[in-house]
């Protein structure tokens, strides 16, 4: 992270809250695990999904808003894919921020919580991401196989659904 970085996420409220967890994720991580940083997020984000086991997609879209991983939203389910659009202020501060912020723990995250649900194997990749409009897009594909991974799920992880009246801090 750089000071111009640092100083743009310290003039906006909400950035700098996240600013531990952005120096951790897309500077010190990167750099400690270097050409292998994709992969290992990948593999991160399916075990977070082992041990966070959700029961629905509106779940994992719940799940990212809480966690600050951004917006998510199903786009598109067709056959052996869905689309997913992930976006918010996070998602277009990092992509703005760093020359190659990793979005592969949401990937990986996205095909375990896939393969829970639907009782399929899947796998998730970064699509496109575009840096003007701040998201990216993400597919999962499916496999009619049943999950062959030896990984039980932990219990189902039980989502507290925001009090649609409580209007105290606005959602990002």
């Amino acid at each position: 992270m750089d000071n111009e970085v640092y100083k743009h996420f310290m003039t906006d409220d909400t950035m700098r809250d996240l600013l531990g967890q952005e120096l951790i994720r897309d500077s010190l991580i990167p750099e400690i695990l270097g050409k292998d940083a994709h992969e290992i997020s990948y593999w991160a984000g399916k075990h977070l999904a082992r041990n966070h086991r959700l029961a629905t997609y509106e779940d994992l879209e719940t799940f990212f808003k809480q966690f600050k991983f951004g917006d998510l939203k199903l786009l598109k389910r067709s056959g052996n894919q869905i689309s997913w659009k992930l976006s918010g202020k996070i998602v277009a501060q990092r992509l703005n921020a760093f020359d190659d912020p990793d979005f592969y723990l949401e990937s990986g995250f996205i095909a375990q919580s896939c393969q829970y649900i639907l009782n399929q194997q899947a796998e998730a990749e970064l699509e496109k991401a575009n840096v003007n409009k701040g998201f990216v897009l993400l597919s999962t594909y499916l496999s009619p196989d049943k999950p062959t991974d030896g990984q039980e799920a932990s219990a189902i992880f039980e989502i507290v659904q925001p009090d649609p009246d409580d209007n105290s801090k606005p959602d990002d």
